[in-house]
């Protein structure tokens, strides 16, 4: 039911490894599911949660390329997670993707300053999605 909702990309070729792990941070569970299919069907390997505290720990347990953070979450804000990712000394690197349905005026300039990378706007266009990811994973490359 999930993929007739989705829009078809064009798979990347598969060359048998991973493009990247990327966690995916949302409360709701059918968006984790819906950008976890178009991340693997990108050559990705996806981690999800729904909460905030999960999130911290798997940005600084586990080895993450990438992290798309909601910010309505139901134990923290994103903004605050995203904060304390990009000010820990194991997490600074990580590029953070905000993706949200909130509308305020002030919003994409309050998380450039807390440490996002990009801000996507629900509803979103999965390529869009994905040239936002690989950009943020280019400018974060050692090379």
């Amino acid at each position: 039911m999930i993929m007739e909702n989705i829009p078809q990309l064009e798979p990347i070729s598969d060359s048998g490894h991973s493009r990247g792990r990327v966690l995916i941070c949302d409360d709701d569970v059918t968006q984790r599911e819906v950008l976890a299919i178009i991340l693997q069907k990108n050559g990705f390997e996806t981690i999800d949660t729904g909460l905030g505290g999960e999130c911290l720990h798997f940005a600084a347990s586990e080895q993450i390329s990438a992290l798309l953070l909601d910010i309505d979450l139901p134990d923290a804000s994103g903004l605050d997670i995203c904060e304390e990712i990009s000010d820990a000394q194991r997490t600074h690197q990580l590029p953070i993707i905000l993706v949200s349905g909130m509308q305020r005026a002030d919003l994409v300039r309050s998380a450039r300053r807390r440490g996002a990378r990009f801000f996507l706007q629900k509803p979103y266009d999965p390529a869009a999605l994905i040239a936002l990811l690989e950009r943020a994973l280019d400018e974060t490359s050692p090379w």
